[in-house]
């Protein structure tokens, strides 16, 4: 069963990590569209950041997440206000118990304060209780900042491959990560 929220709290500044409300999906569209804009405009075709956001950050297409199983959805407020998120799921046949970070992305005026290792914590957190063994994600290989921050988290190096996206292959790398009793902790 989920918690209600589970709450971080950083020294100089409060903010809140919960779980995701059907109330939360349009801040959280919103996130999507200034967040991959200013992320991916020099990699990713606009018709096809445009495309995709569209398709993929409809409120619709995102509630079932909400309250699905398997499914561990998170914002982060600071103050009162959304200006992150951070999506887990259980992936590949249940009897391997793993999972993949599908999004996880902060408005850029709020990135280096601790809310996505916050958004991280609270989610292997989660996949700990859920007995999940290992957590995969996938960022696009030019997004070196991205890669760092995953690997500052411990995860590693896994495969790299290809991803049509609209007209458009990106070259993702895909890194895992134990998922461990300690993390149950965090």
């Amino acid at each position: 069963m989920k918690k209600e929220f589970d709450s971080q709290i950083s020294p100089t500044r409060q903010h809140l990590v919960r779980l995701a409300t059907y109330d939360d999906l349009s801040q959280i569209a919103h996130i999507a569209r200034t967040t991959w804009d200013a992320t991916y405009n020099q990699t990713i075709a606009l018709e096809n950041r445009r495309e995709f956001l569209a398709r993929a950050y409809k409120p619709e297409n995102l509630a079932d997440a909400i309250e699905a199983a398997g499914h561990w959805f998170y914002v982060a407020e600071m103050g009162d206000q959304v200006v992150g998120f951070g999506h887990f799921l259980q992936r590949y046949h249940p009897s391997q118990r793993r999972a993949e970070l599908v999004r996880l992305y902060i408005l850029s005026d709020f990135q280096s304060l601790g809310l996505g290792t916050a958004i991280l914590k609270t989610g292997f957190r989660a996949l700990a209780q859920a007995r999940i063994e290992q957590c995969f994600v996938s960022v696009q290989s030019s997004n070196i900042s991205a890669r760092k921050f995953y690997e500052r988290h411990s995860f590693v190096f896994h495969r790299s491959h290809g991803q049509f996206l609209g007209t458009q292959i990106i070259t993702m790398v895909e890194y895992v990560r134990p998922i461990t009793e300690m993390d149950s902790l965090l």
